[in-house]
This record gives structure tokens, C-alpha cells and sequence, in this order.
């Protein structure tokens, strides 16, 4: 699967929200009005700065994603503001792909049609589970009857392509309960789902709460991985990430340019970019970032100029959480040689372990190797 017509791609980050979950470890602050306000403004400064200093207004762009955070808080005004910027700096292309990251207890009607109106036209909704139960212990503000209720108004407000977040190797869910999540997200017949892993990450209440929570061992995760795996394809959801499974013509392109290690430029606290070879994460504190942007700077907080071995063994991992894997060919276009040329012993060692497979044109993961993909990773890290 490759996107003709390619243009940049953007990711704008709203890090406000009504609560912080028990596993969040992005970057994010309690939901402020005011702050909400000041914010947005100082995203359309940066905006600005980033074009002027990099000489590139009007480039195209053929998708735009907001995360977060919450970026379903935003007020109407708000978003209008946020795509007024960009208009102004920036050309879509006429079929680019505009998403918003929506949390089911935010999404309200006539918010959701102006959205619409102002050009968004995928949403992704943040329903974790089906299972009250487990949503108390995750830390999520709705119940299942709002992921329902907010499905139904993003369809009333037009929209097509809707995504369906879930999460499995939850505490104190079993494979019944995992099994009846699944089927209420099919049942909404939504375009998209991802389908990832509970990660426990420093810095998160889960994480101070590790020792006390019910988790399943790593035979029972990879249970649940495979049995949601077999239920989404079963069910018409093709695999085509680690994660996440579509429809047919429904993949999420935005989350293909990181796949496929392509530039992007990242707005606001805390957001990345990759563009002209350059990897840079912005600031992670408010006051950091108001304060460089009111002295006309970018708000970067980390830079990293990616070039050799490095690079390929980046672009090869990202490339293989796709499932159609790593094109040798354009690897090569890319740098000049080919994988097997570049990381020879690496390639050799994983074959023999069957965690990779690969023919004339992709290197891809197995079956075996879809469940180790850390493993495989690590072998590209420099």
C-alpha cells in the first residue's frame, strides 16, 4: 500500500484533559479554559515562525492529525482558529486525510458537525473497553453506554471513517471480557481499529501501583493478542500494523508516514517532527514553550541529526511494523545500499530464528516474529 500524491504531513498536539488516566504517560495538563485560549495562540505563532524560518509556505499537506491530550475539548472557535493557521501557511491536498483524536465523554453533536464543516473528516475515539469495570480501573471518565452514545454522534455528524481505540492485557480482564469488547467495537461497524498492548510506563500511577495489579503473564498477553487478531480478521479488519486494523482503503495514512519514515512536522508542547533529515521533539513544559516562542525561536527541546547505520536501522524498524515490511528497493533509493548489505549478521540471525522472512522486494516479520517484534528491533538499534 503506497499514497500517491504525497504531500507532508502535519500533527498538532492539544495536551489538555478532563483526567489523566492510570497508564498515561503523555505529556498532558488538567483541562483550563484560559490556558486552553492562551495555548491555541501561541500555536498559530509557532506556526508561523516554523514557515518563515523554514521557507516553506504553502507546501501541500495530505494529512493533518490533532492528539493529544483531549483535542475533542477544543471549542469550535478554537478549532476554526487552529485551521484558519494552517490554511493560511499551508495547501491541502483536496483528499487529505484530517483526523481528531476524540474521547467518548467529549463528543457532542453540533460540535462534532461543525468540526466536519471546518474539514475534519476522521475521528478516532478513545473507547479502551467495553467493560465498566475495567474503565473505572484504568482511570477513564465515560462508561461504555458514552462510547455508544459518541460513536453514534460522530455518525450523525457525517463522518465515514471512524476509529475505535481498544487496549487488551488489561488487570483483572479475561479473555470473556476481552471477548466482549471486541464485539461491541464490531458491532458499531467502525472503518478502523487499533488494538494495542497495556504498557506500564515510568511515571504513571499504574507504574507506582505495579506490584498490586492483576496483569496478565506473557503466555496470556500473547493470547489476547492472537485471539483479537483472529476476531478482527474474522470480522472484515485487516491487519496491516502491529496494532491496528482497517477495512479495506480505510488504513490510516497519517500513522503510515511515521511507518514508512517519510517527513512530518509536529505543532505544540511536546511534539515531534521529522523533516529535512532532522529528528526534534519540542519542550515538554507550558511556560518552556510560551517562552521561546515569545522570543521568536522554536520551541525545540531535543535535536537529532539522524545519518548513518543509525538512519537504516531506524527506517528498518518502522518499516517492519507494517506487515507488508521493509522494501529493499527503496531502501536502497534511500540510501545507496540494501539491508542485507547494511546489517548482514542481523538479517542472518533472525531468519534462522524465523522471527523475519523475506523475498525478492520485502523483508517482513513472521508470525513468530509479530509477537517478538522488540526483539527484532533491537537488532537494528545502533
Amino acid at each position: 500500500m503506497r499514497i500517491k500524491n504525497r504531500g507532508l504531513s502535519l500533527y498538532i498536539h492539544i495536551p489538555f484533559c478532563l483526567k489523566k488516566c492510570n497508564y498515561c504517560d503523555f505529556v498532558s495538563f488538567p483541562l483550563n479554559k484560559r490556558e486552553v485560549e492562551r495555548y491555541v495562540q501561541y500555536l498559530k505563532k509557532e506556526i508561523k515562525i516554523f514557515v518563515e524560518k523554514k521557507n516553506i509556505k504553502n507546501i501541500s499537506l495530505s494529512t493533518i492529525y490533532l492528539g493529544g491530550g483531549t483535542p475533542s475539548l477544543l471549542t469550535v472557535d478554537e478549532m476554526r482558529d487552529i485551521f484558519s493557521s494552517i490554511r493560511e501557511n499551508f495547501s491541502l491536498l483536496k483528499d487529505a486525510e484530517i483526523t481528531v483524536e476524540a474521547n467518548p465523554e467529549t463528543v457532542e453533536l453540533n460540535k462534532f458537525k461543525a468540526f466536519k464543516d471546518l474539514g475534519v473528516n476522521r475521528v478516532s475515539i478513545g473507547a479502551e473497553s467495553f467493560n465498566d469495570n475495567t474503565l473505572k480501573i484504568l482511570g477513564r471518565v465515560h462508561n461504555a453506554e458514552r462510547i455508544y452514545k459518541s460513536f453514534d454522534y460522530a455518525r450523525r455528524a457525517g463522518f465515514e471513517n471512524i476509529n475505535i481505540d481498544l487496549m487488551f492485557a488489561l488487570p483483572d480482564e479475561s479473555i470473556k471480557d476481552l471477548s466482549y469488547s471486541l464485539k461491541e467495537a464490531i458491532s458499531l461497524n467502525p472503518e478502523h481499529i487499533s488494538f494495542y498492548s497495556l504498557m506500564i510506563e515510568r511515571g504513571t500511577a499504574f507504574y507506582r501501583e505495579r506490584k498490586y495489579l492483576n496483569l496478565p503473564n506473557n503466555d496470556e498477553e500473547a493470547y489476547q493478542y492472537q485471539f483479537g487478531i483472529d476476531f478482527l480478521e474474522k470480522n472484515g479488519y485487516k491487519q496491516y500494523e502491529i496494532s491496528n486494523f482497517a477495512k479495506p482503503g480505510f488504513e490510516c495514512r497519517h500513522n503510515i508516514t511515521y511507518w514508512e519514515n517519510l517527513p512530518y512536522i509536529g505543532f505544540g508542547v511536546a511534539a515531534g517532527s521529522y523533516f529535512e533529515r532532522k529528528r526534534t521533539r519540542n519542550v515538554l513544559k507550558l511556560y518552556n514553550y510560551y517562552k521561546k516562542i515569545d522570543r521568536g525561536i522554536l520551541p525545540v527541546g531535543l535535536y537529532e541529526h539522524l545519518k548513518g547505520k543509525k538512519a537504516k536501522g531506524e527506517h528498518i524498524i518502522m518499516n517492519l511494523r507494517m506487515l507488508k515490511g521493509c522494501d529493499k528497493h527503496l531502501y536502497y533509493v534511500r540510501f545507496g545500499s540494501f539491508p542485507e548489505t547494511d546489517f548482514g549478521k542481523e538479517i542472518k540471525f533472525l531468519k534462522e530464528n524465523k522471527l523475519i522472512r523475506e523475498d525478492k522486494q520485502f523483508i517482513h516479520l513472521t508470525q513468530k516474529g509479530l509477537f517478538l517484534a522488540n526483539v527484532v528491533f533491537e537488532q537494528f538499534i545502533s
